[in-house]
């Protein structure tokens, strides 16, 4: 079986005036928030990195990553693919 060395799952990045820019992860149910688009991306990973490593170490399924094409963003949101 081939171990698994990077993950990609989808994020959903809101803009919202006045705010920060949140981002979700629909597929973890986990969530952060960065200033600016580069600061939510590093907030992304480090997030991701730390749901996935905590999921691994309790030993829980890592879930499967929907399609970024599946992914529903409304008018102020961008799907985002995020690897760790």
């Amino acid at each position: 079986m081939k171990r698994v060395e990077h993950y990609f799952y989808p994020a959903v990045f809101t803009y919202d005036t006045g705010q920060e820019i949140a981002v979700d992860f629909p597929d973890l149910r986990c969530a952060t928030s960065g200033v600016n688009d580069e600061d939510a991306l590093l907030s992304a990973r480090e997030i991701l990195r730390c749901v996935l490593k905590g999921l691994k170490e309790d030993g829980e399924e890592i879930p499967t990553p929907t399609s970024l094409a599946d992914i529903q963003v409304e008018s102020n949101e961008c799907a985002v693919l995020v690897d760790v």
